[in-house]
């Protein structure tokens, strides 16, 4: 679970209900299902209009994607170099043999390194595994990307839709202008459709779009690395080199030491 995540919507929500609490005691007039309707019925209906219905989908199960810890830190990196120069120490004393047959298929569930240790045991060139992993590490962010764009584009169209509520209210409210008692439920309406929707866009969609778009940054750096480091295995450089190279990528205080090992 996302603490930081779920505490700020919590303190995002507790800020909205105290201003409404310390400022009336009219607090039924701010729940109304049909504003909210509008707003999150319309949002979603304007969003699979303007995409294909798949990456529609992805993005509402993004959405909750953002309560979950992202599995990229300074500690996963760490493991991750520990690992590459191993399988660097391997292939510069043992060959290319004895690295698949000491090769841990559990490895393969990360998609990375399974598409690059298949080429280097294949026998590829440092340039090809490089360039054609790169290519599926570039094309794969692309894809996990359109999610972020839907997720604002979702945070455009809830303020407008929370604009089309407020017009209804107001034509309700013109409607009845003979009838001074009509007057604060249309006002009432058309301003509480327009709230719902600059509440759903900024505490909701946008923050949400961001967080994933991190997270996708946080998983391409971490695919980056791991790159870097296959792509050394076919050229058998020797671990050391691969050592330097990799903590170019890390910050100084968590630079891995194959002499401390």
């Amino acid at each position: 679970m996302s603490l930081g995540t779920l505490i700020g919507i919590l303190v995002g929500l507790a800020l909205f209900l105290q201003a409404i609490f310390l400022g009336t005691d009219q607090y039924g007039s701010f729940l109304h299902p049909p504003s909210l309707l509008m707003v999150i019925g319309g949002t979603i209906a304007a969003t699979f209009i303007a995409y294909n219905e798949r990456y529609a989908m992805q993005a509402l199960k993004a959405f909750g994607s953002i309560f979950t810890k992202t599995k990229v830190d300074q500690k996963i990196l760490f493991q991750d170099v520990e690992k590459i120069i191993g399988w660097g120490e391997i292939m510069n004393t043992g060959g290319l043999r004895e690295l698949q047959e000491k090769f841990d298929e559990k490895e393969n569930e990360n998609h990375i390194i399974k598409f690059a240790m298949e080429m280097v045991f294949m026998g590829e060139k440092s340039d090809v595994v490089y360039k054609e992993t790169e290519n599926l590490i570039e094309t794969m962010h692309e894809r996990n990307n359109i999610v972020v764009e839907v997720l604002e584009t979702m945070a455009s169209f809830a303020p407008a839709f929370g604009m089309i509520g407020t017009l209804v209210g107001l034509v309700i409210l013109l409607n009845n202008m003979a009838d001074p008692a009509a007057l604060g439920t249309g006002m009432s309406i058309a301003l509480i459709t327009t709230l719902y929707g600059v509440l759903f866009a900024n505490l909701l969609l946008k923050p949400a779009s961001k967080k994933i778009s991190q997270k996708n940054s946080m998983y391409l750096y971490k695919d980056r690395l791991i790159l870097e480091g296959i792509a050394m295995l076919p050229e058998k450089k020797h671990p050391m080199l691969i050592q330097n190279h990799l903590n170019s990528f890390l910050d100084p205080a968590h630079h891995f030491d194959v002499a401390g090992k």
